[in-house]
């Protein structure tokens, strides 16, 4: 199957076996999330370059992973706040861009935590909780042995559960959200606001970026490395919003484990002990029993997912 990540800001396809392993990886590219044509067309583009590189490998179908609240049944996206989309029809798009193949289109936080159940951390686990911290926060649940779904397909967004009773303003209607503090964007706002109120400070941020404008999450990450004083201050921060975000989804989901994954975790693979100190120390006595580990799949999780999806999709209508 053909598996698709469209993310905020990239695009990144790959072949995937029926074992979750990587056939052939198209790379990544970004693209200017400049509205729908343009993010598509890329995304399509993706797709292309991965199938070309693979002429005896031809996919029966294609899950795509997006950042959103999606109807699976028709593979619209309803919401993409990071993305700026309303009531997009993806999978039909994609659909006719990838020669009429079949497309199905799954939240990504759904199509990681589908990855790592199936295949990779959480192989085996029928109660886990996935989180994945990315440019946004997402996340979703196994119960039972059952990947959620929720009433309108949107369970699991952890990142928009409030750690911060009026504070800052998310990319969703809400204040004060995990997501507003400890998203990638977030983190990046947070430094830049930083920069403009101590120039001195932010200077070794500046430096490594080119710019204020262009630091970016990582470059925190990368800065603090070097003992940077106020890199250092905004990982502690983030740590202790995710910390407080992570205590609330254990004790509310109850999972034997909780993954943790995303391209910031790649970045501050700290955050993992963090999060696991934050749940044995704070959360009530079942949850406090949860296992912490780093999702198997990395930055994969997603397109991994959502190849299996379209496999479960396709072999359920044959």
């Amino acid at each position: 199957m053909l598996g698709i990540d469209l993310g905020a800001t990239k695009v990144v396809s790959a072949l995937v076996g029926s074992d979750g392993s990587i056939v052939r990886h198209g790379g990544r590219h970004v693209h200017s999330n400049n509205g729908p044509d343009e993010v598509i067309q890329a995304l399509v583009r993706s797709g292309e370059a991965c199938l070309e590189g693979s002429p005896t490998l031809r996919p029966v179908a294609v899950g795509v992973a997006v950042a959103a609240q999606v109807e699976p049944r028709t593979g619209m996206v309803l919401h993409a706040p990071n993305l700026g989309w309303r009531d997009v029809p993806l999978a039909q798009r994609v659909s006719e861009g990838l020669g009429g193949l079949p497309v199905v289109v799954i939240n990504d936080a759904r199509a990681a935590t589908l990855a790592e159940w199936r295949f990779g951390a959480g192989k085996g686990v029928s109660d886990l909780f996935c989180m994945f911290l990315g440019t946004g926060v997402g996340g979703s649940a196994v119960v039972g042995g059952r990947l959620l779904e929720g009433g309108t397909h949107a369970l699991g967004e952890v990142g928009h559960i409030t750690v911060s009773v009026g504070g800052r303003k998310c990319h969703c209607p809400n204040r004060g959200c995990l997501e507003a503090y400890v998203g990638g964007w977030a983190i990046a706002e947070r430094a830049q606001e930083a920069i403009r109120a101590d120039p001195e400070a932010g200077a070794a941020l500046v430096a490594r970026a080119g710019s204020a404008r262009d630091v970016t999450a990582q470059t925190v990450f990368q800065v603090c490395r070097t003992g940077d004083v106020l890199s250092a201050r905004l990982v502690r921060e983030t740590e202790r919003f995710l910390a407080d975000g992570a205590v609330s989804v254990a004790n509310a989901f109850n999972p034997s484990l909780l993954v943790l994954g995303g391209g910031l975790v790649t970045g501050m693979p700290e955050f993992v002990p963090v999060v696991e100190t934050a749940i044995r120390a704070r959360c009530q006595p079942p949850a406090a029993m949860a296992r912490v580990s780093f999702a198997s799949f990395g930055e994969n999780a997603p397109l991994v997912g959502a190849a299996e999806a379209a496999r479960r999709s396709h072999w359920t209508k044959a």
